[in-house]
């Protein structure tokens, strides 16, 4: 476990595992969903401020999941601190998707654009991004696993979050000062399952028959990895519902029945998806909107530089 990837010389600032994977799942995702999003004809400058939108309610909505979660957190800490908390902890995944696909939803209204295809052209990014964030939730020891005799067990460090936990460590030992036993790296198999996605929600958004059905595969595929792992879960801050399922769990279990009813009405009424542009239409395309010099224009600077 390595909470502290580096601290940055001169003025010793720590610099954080998780917050490292996570803005290299926004970094890829940035890349991928631009692709998409380009074959897909929408607007360059659209699509920029679609995603900053996304990544900063996603974010929001992560952190407002975990206090809804958590409320000891705000009586603990503040709510300001508990809102604002630097180490990049306490962020829930289905509240970074809620918040981040309402986000999304409304700014689509705003400006006139299908929802459904920037949804379809997002996914990938998405499931993508959920690899490297659980990398960093491995790294942070944070959405620990319940003890296990499997060979693959992971003894997190004195002091980490399963250490903490009387369920995962030595009978009598005081929390936090000894080694945890032997826990499911649940956080690995939650990165294993979105690195698993990737690639099906890709194939998805290219042979899809209408615009959504990638998005709500995905919803439903996510959905029912996440309340299959929530099992092996050992972790304090999952929060629980009706003291039955967890907060993600119940969450998954309203997705599932609202997601399979969308796509059975959505494969029966909504639009096939666009024709993808090709790259010289592409290319093209952003000319047009300035983003990138015509031809002339690079035949003008050519000159000027001689």
């Amino acid at each position: 476990m390595h909470p502290i990837l580096f601290r940055i010389p001169f003025i010793d600032m720590p610099v954080y595992s998780y917050g490292v994977m996570l803005g290299l799942a926004f970094i890829a995702g940035w890349y991928v969903g631009m692709h998409l999003i380009a074959r897909e004809g929408i607007e360059y400058r659209t699509a920029v401020w679609a995603y900053a939108m996304v990544v900063v309610f996603a974010l929001i909505g992560a952190r407002l999941a975990h206090m809804i979660s958590n409320p000891q957190t705000v009586r603990m800490y503040g709510l300001w601190h508990a809102l604002m908390a630097s180490k990049f902890e306490g962020l829930v995944a289905y509240g970074g998707y809620i918040g981040g696909t309402l986000a999304a939803w409304v700014y689509s209204r705003l400006r006139g654009i299908d929802f459904w295809s920037l949804a379809d052209c997002t996914t990938p990014s998405m499931v993508l991004g959920l690899g490297f964030t659980r990398i960093g939730c491995f790294l942070a020891g944070c959405c620990h696993g319940k003890v296990t005799d499997l060979p693959w067990g992971m003894v997190f460090p004195a002091g980490a979050q399963a250490s903490r936990n009387p369920d995962c460590i030595p009978a009598g030992a005081i929390p936090g000062t000894v080694p945890s036993l032997p826990v499911h790296p649940t956080q690995l198999y939650e990165s294993a399952v979105g690195f698993i996605l990737f690639p099906v929600a890709w194939y998805l958004v290219k042979k899809r028959k209408f615009t959504g059905q990638a998005f709500l595969v995905m919803i439903v595929s996510y959905a029912v990895a996440r309340f299959l792992l929530e099992f092996i879960r050992a972790d304090s801050d999952r929060g629980t519902v009706f003291s039955v399922f967890s907060t993600s769990q119940f969450i998954g279990l309203v997705l599932v029945p609202l997601a399979i009813g969308l796509y059975v009405w959505r494969a029966r009424h909504a639009p096939a998806p666009p024709s993808p542009l090709s790259k010289e239409e592409i290319r093209q395309s952003l000319m047009d909107q300035g983003i990138i010099p015509s031809e002339e224009q690079g035949k003008s600077k050519k000159k000027r530089k001689k």
